[in-house]
């Protein structure tokens, strides 16, 4: 009986795959951000389409593990806005070195079943790991994808995209870098 009511709880605390998508529905992204004594916080978004491709080595193609996350013009991450992986998240090894141990903010779903499946980042909300909307400013989505054991960087397809944060929307399709394809990035303030 503790077992399940231990079981129930950490179930509810969880918010696994709300923001995620490969391939089926869209999750409702009208959000509307947090309030606090300035005004609307997080209202800006930022949607991330894109498509991966196996690595030189496959080992579990079409399984494979994703990380996407956000860095600032230093390389500072500010934040893990996707993450397909559970047990092999360690094959990720660039997130996993920019992202640490520990990484509490990273919205995470199920390893991927295929690189041919479009994933569909949706409405992150511009905010860093506590919480607070980040700064204008150009940022990097950098995007990792590993269907290997691997131990080095160099083993996973990583991609490298750019965005600015501002008071213009912004629209970017098309992308293709580092064994990512069909990148779309929208970002809306």
């Amino acid at each position: 009986m503790l077992r399940t009511a231990l079981l129930l709880s950490l179930l509810a605390a969880c918010d696994v795959g709300s923001v995620l998508n490969e391939g089926g529905a869209q999750p409702d992204a009208s959000g509307g951000g947090r309030m606090d004594s300035s005004g609307p916080v997080g209202t800006a978004r930022l949607n991330v389409t894109l498509t991966t491709s196996q690595t030189a080595t496959p080992v579990y193609q079409p399984a494979n593990v994703l990380a996407v996350w956000v860095e600032d013009a230093n390389g500072k991450i500010m934040k893990t806005i996707g993450r397909y992986a559970d047990l092999r998240a360690i094959a990720l090894v660039a997130w996993g070195q920019k992202a640490g141990t520990n990484d509490v903010d990273a919205l995470s779903g199920a390893t991927r079943t295929s690189h041919t499946d479009p994933v569909t980042l949706t409405a992150w909300d511009v905010t860093n790991r506590q919480g607070q909307v980040i700064p204008d400013g150009t940022y990097t989505v950098r995007m990792e994808v590993s269907d290997t054991n691997a131990i080095t960087t160099t083993a996973n397809n990583q991609g490298t995209f750019t965005f600015v944060k501002g008071p213009n929307p912004q629209m970017q399709t098309g992308l293709s870098n580092g064994g990512f394809t069909n990148v779309s990035i929208s970002y809306t303030p």
